[in-house]
């Protein structure tokens, strides 16, 4: 073989390739053909290990749109808590590899988890995370998330629910034990889930420190979903247990409308007519009316009349007998809702 025809050849198709046929671009550098560093992870702990959770990086390094994922690796170390320096560099071990995906064409993000069990207690956890696109490189390092691993408080026990006006009152009794069933020796805080309609369970407000939580601002008449999880502090690290039992509740109405005002009593010839002034409300239901006679303490409901009637007839006229009536206003809530009576009007019969 001619080597130096060879030679020859190969220089030939090297400028080739490299003059090409159209406008010449400029090299782009290998680090920035790989996905942005991903920002956002954060982990949750159970009474099982942790769950980490991240967003797709939708960008490359040089700006260009990401329509996929092909894979990402996560890093950890492992260090027993005593042995810990903050500050110190971390040698971590070598990554575990999941797969990734394609991102919504969309355009609206996509999320990405992984769920590690099997942790040791007293050890501290550090994560973080990298993903490839298709690329030779790895994207660079995410934010490090780190934690310490504890021993789990024991579940809540003995939640229940009791139903207020558009608000559930929940309580439960303290947690005292983790779940080796020794005496915890660490405050312990409580998390509130809730979940209503189809959503999924959803931490409510912040954790809290007594056994007991106050929901309001919901809607009468629909159920809502509770479980409760009780965190105790290890270092900056709030372990949180395994989950109450789901309990339910249903707020409803306890406003009663107005109290009806300036009740008038006369009497006609059909009997005893009564008038007065009519309640604003949307939820009116109607009005009740009440009698008693002059040698009675208790009036007697004798009467229900609708929400657009603000008069009655009495047509069980008793003459010669002094009679007092009252009115209420009542609502459509089941049970409903019934407003103080009227000032109370007398007419003498006799």
């Amino acid at each position: 073989m001619n080597y130096r025809g060879f030679t020859a050849v190969s220089a030939i198709l090297l400028i080739t390739l490299l003059s090409g046929c159209g406008k010449k671009t400029p090299l782009v550098p290998p680090q920035k053909l790989v996905p942005v560093s991903i920002s956002d992870l954060h982990y949750t702990l159970d009474e099982y290990g942790v769950t980490l959770k991240w967003s797709y990086p939708t960008k490359m390094e040089n700006g260009d749109v990401l329509q996929a994922i092909e894979s990402f690796e996560i890093y950890r170390a492992a260090i027993p808590e005593e042995e810990f320096c903050r500050g110190c560099p971390v040698q971590f071990e070598e990554p575990v590899e999941i797969g990734g995906g394609r991102l919504p064409a969309s355009g609206d993000g996509r999320a990405a988890a992984y769920t590690e069990g099997n942790l040791q207690n007293g050890y501290r956890y550090l994560y973080k995370v990298r993903s490839r696109a298709g690329w030779w490189y790895s994207s660079g390092d995410s934010n490090v998330v780190s934690f310490v691993r504890g021993v789990p408080p024991k579940a809540p026990q003995e939640l229940q629910v009791e139903a207020g006006d558009r608000s559930l009152v929940l309580s439960w009794a303290p947690v005292t034990e983790n779940i080796k069933e020794k005496p915890l020796e660490h405050s312990v805080l409580y998390q509130v889930y809730r979940r209503s309609g189809k959503e999924d369970f959803a931490p409510r407000g912040e954790p809290v420190q007594e056994p007991g939580f106050i929901d309001a601002g919901l809607i009468n008449a629909e159920p809502y979903s509770y479980k409760v999880l009780a965190l105790v502090a290890y270092g900056d690290t709030l372990q949180a247990g395994a989950a109450s039992q789901e309990v339910s509740g249903v707020p409803r109405d306890l406003s009663p409308p107005p109290q009806p005002q300036h009740l008038v009593v006369v009497a006609i010839p059909a009997g005893v007519k009564l008038v007065w002034q009519a309640v604003a409300g949307d939820d009116l239901a109607g009005y009740r009316i009440y009698r008693r006679d002059e040698d009675t303490v208790l009036a007697l409901l004798i009467a229900e009349v609708g929400p657009d009637q603000n008069e009655y007839i009495d047509q069980t006229r008793v003459n010669g007998r002094k009679l007092f009536y009252t009115v209420t206003s009542f609502d459509t809530a089941q049970p409903v809702n019934e407003s103080l009576p009227s000032e109370e009007e007398v007419i003498d019969l006799r």
